[in-house]
């Protein structure tokens, strides 16, 4: 019964179960035996997701969530992340880049079975600042290349919960996708080395992407800060598609879902500047700051993980 209640289905099964739910709560014949006889899962007529979102509303309840249009098939799911005994060897983890093993714990969580908890000691902020200052560190870093063929266009997915007395404070970073070296920390892309798409959760919970793209200015650039909100205590789900350019054109894509509505699309992107660079998989990376104390934690927090999972975009 737990794994029923809890286990996040694909996006095409929600989307279909959701709406034949609110079809028969409104009562449309038809319609209903449209949904009861599509043995296929196939989606017609639909638009795309950046262009539309369906506010599915049978009870009217403070978390009625808008689901997006077009979700994809179970086909297009590449991978799944579920946090066994043998997860690092499932996720592929380099070694190059990781760092914070000691502030990450698999707990079992009552709502979602087997989470990755991590932890933020009080004073922590970035590994810098815990090099400088001699005080802990907190949040935890590695690249998971995931068992998959590199990408033009991925779409990351995961949940997470903040903890009930989480303090934003200035900001923090969290995991999105990656290509090439995963470029971080004030290394700024040149268009063939690499290229990363974090999150961030900015002060009172503002949400954005975080990117380390080949014209972001001696840091990552920031976009749609304020878009979507984090509240602490709560499981939000977190959602990105990236789409590359091409290497002649500055014609690449983010889009974001939070708690499946579609927050943001952000278009004329530049990722790369040759072909060979690709998506590669997971930047997990999470950490207040910020490379200075002034982005520290206050007290000690956690934030938790759940449900990672990786799609191909057509």
């Amino acid at each position: 019964m737990r794994y029923f209640q809890h286990f996040r289905f694909p996006r095409f099964l929600r989307f279909w179960a959701i709406v034949c739910l609110t079809i028969l709560t409104v009562g449309t014949p038809t319609l209903v035996s449209s949904c009861t006889n599509n043995q296929s899962g196939a989606i017609e007529s639909a638009a795309s997701p950046a262009s539309t979102a369906i506010r599915i509303s049978p009870t009217p309840t403070s978390s009625t969530r808008a689901i997006a249009a077009n979700p994809p098939s179970s086909d297009d799911v590449l991978w799944q992340g579920e946090f066994t005994t043998d997860w690092e060897d499932d996720w592929q983890l380099k070694e190059e880049g990781a760092w914070g093993e000691e502030n990450i714990a698999i707990r079992q969580d009552a709502d979602y079975g087997r989470v990755m908890r991590v932890r933020y000691p009080a004073g922590s902020a970035s590994p810098s600042v815990s090099r400088e200052s001699n005080v802990a560190l907190g949040g935890a870093q590695f690249y998971a290349e995931l068992g998959i063929e590199p990408q033009t266009a991925l779409h990351l997915s995961y949940d997470l919960r903040f903890s009930d007395d989480f303090d934003f404070v200035k900001g923090g970073k969290l995991p999105g996708l990656y290509g090439g070296n995963g470029n971080s920390g004030g290394n700024i892309p040149d268009g063939s080395d690499g290229f990363s798409t974090r999150f961030m959760w900015r002060r009172d919970g503002d949400g954005e992407v975080y990117a380390y793209l080949p014209d972001s200015d001696r840091h990552g650039t920031s976009i749609g800060r304020g878009a979507w909100q984090f509240t602490p205590g709560t499981w939000h789900h977190l959602e990105q598609e990236v789409v590359l350019n091409r290497p002649s054109a500055s014609d690449g894509s983010i889009k974001v879902w939070f708690d499946d509505e579609l927050v943001l699309e952000e278009d004329g992107l530049l990722f790369r500047t040759v072909d060979r660079l690709k998506l590669n998989g997971l930047f997990f990376s999470t950490f207040f700051g910020g490379g200075d104390p002034s982005w520290a934690t206050p007290e000690d927090v956690y934030v938790d993980f759940a449900n990672f999972a990786v799609e191909s975009v057509e």
